[in-house]
């Protein structure tokens, strides 16, 4: 009976251990699983953490050199003086006043003609010039050392930029009217499109600017010129156009003063309110 028994629990206990040994199999591989997704876990997290730290140190920074440069560019106010002064003695003045209109005026000289007119839309007279004509003040004795010369000018019914202005300073007192005379001289033209060149042929001196408050359509363009010693300065307006320190010789004395006109019809070169004064 006994023996029955014992052979009866011993076939029990085999048949079960399948079930046993498969239980802890189930535990083990699931144990198993449990540790490997800990694994993926961790290196995800790995993997999360360096994928961050490489955005961070792509992204920009505020406030360091490393931040790109903002588009466009800064607009800048750059502001300047017009230090310009005539002297206090008068030694040439014309406004053409005494004139009569359709005249030409008693105090120039020239190698062609011009006219005094007035205009319906600006007040005061004016002196028409002819183009390809040369025309000097007539001065006693001629230009002092240093001097100061002003005056207006109005390019008017303009249709193109095909027009120059000469300012012709001269160590000369023989009132030639030479464009390119063989006396030294200092001699500033202004072109269609506001280009300002400047030629000193004792100095051996060229030079090229251009004006941005030039006007040729009609509007008084006044022009203030400088000389002291050997420096030149040049104003259109409120404009410093030119500052040439070196462009007159110091031991000559540029006597003559003349300009000149370069244009074609329909358009006139007018100028007026001259005064030249003792530096």
């Amino acid at each position: 009976m006994n023996r029955k028994v014992m052979n009866l629990t011993l076939i029990t206990l085999l048949s079960a251990s399948p079930v046993l040994l498969n239980a802890q199999t189930v535990g083990q591989v699931e144990n198993t699983a449990e540790k490997v997704s800990n694994t993926i876990g961790k290196v995800g997290g790995l993997f999360k953490k360096k994928d961050k730290k490489a955005t961070d140190s792509a992204a920009p920074k505020a406030g360091t050199g490393n931040a790109p440069a903002a588009s466009g560019s800064a607009k800048l106010t750059i502001r300047t003086v017009n230090d310009f002064a005539a002297g206090d003695s008068i030694l040439f003045a014309d406004n053409f006043s005494n004139t009569p209109v359709g005249k030409f005026p008693a105090q120039w000289k020239t190698n062609t003609s011009g006219q005094v007119v007035s205009l319906d839309e600006i007040p005061g007279k004016w002196f028409a010039l002819s183009s390809d004509g040369m025309y000097i003040p007539k001065i006693k004795g001629g230009m002092p050392k240093d001097f100061t010369i002003e005056f207006d000018l109005i390019i008017a019914n303009n249709t193109s930029s095909n027009h120059q202005f000469h300012l012709d300073f001269e160590d000369a007192l023989n009132g030639n009217f030479d464009m390119y005379p063989g006396n030294p001289y200092v001699q500033v033209r202004v072109y269609g499109g506001g280009s300002v060149y400047v030629d000193s042929k004792a100095q051996n001196l060229s030079s090229n600017v251009s004006s941005s408050t030039f006007n040729e359509g009609g509007k008084i363009n006044h022009i203030a010129i400088r000389k002291r010693g050997e420096r030149l300065e040049m104003f259109i307006g409120d404009e410093k156009t030119l500052d040439i320190n070196k462009a007159f010789e110091a031991k000559r004395t540029y006597s003559t003063f003349k300009f000149y006109a370069d244009f074609s019809n329909p358009a006139n070169y007018l100028v007026s309110n001259f005064k030249m004064t003792v530096l």
